[in-house]
């Protein structure tokens, strides 16, 4: 008999450990570079921009994380049902890594400019993808 809820345990898990990873960063960043002089003032727009684009490669990963989640929901205690949560394991953590590149591109925006604001946007949209590959708390028992 197969059982998933150690497999929806450990969806959240990661999905924790990312999301913290995700806000954390930032923050230290932010804080120890809080008296640095801009680097590169005229990439301003041009970084900002770029990150709002990476938003598109996550929304273009997520359709793999559900078709991922659909089949091995689907399975159920199938003997095939394992290799379905290991491919939905790793869509998860791709899809996160992908969710993470706005946070990334913000915090490259703020080392070269020192904006405080336009990291604060991209780190919230990294968020709001990252809640697209939570696992349903009602499925983790």
């Amino acid at each position: 008999m197969f059982d998933a809820t150690p497999h929806w345990r450990a969806l959240l898990r990661n999905w924790r450990m990312q999301t913290g990873v995700t806000l954390g960063l930032p923050i230290a960043l932010a804080w120890f570079l809080s008296q640095q002089q801009p680097a590169w003032e005229a990439g301003a727009l041009p970084l900002f921009i770029l990150g709002l684009a990476t938003l598109f490669l996550s929304l273009w990963r997520f359709r793999f994380y559900k078709h991922a989640l659909i089949k091995a929901e689907g399975l159920g205690e199938a003997p095939e049902a394992a290799d379905a949560w290991v491919e939905l394991h790793r869509q998860q953590m791709l899809g996160l890594l992908n969710a993470k590149l706005p946070a990334w591109m913000g915090m490259l925006h703020y080392v070269a400019v020192g904006e405080i604001i336009p990291l604060i946007l991209l780190v919230l949209a990294s968020m709001g993808l990252m809640f697209l590959y939570k696992p349903p708390s009602a499925w983790v028992k």
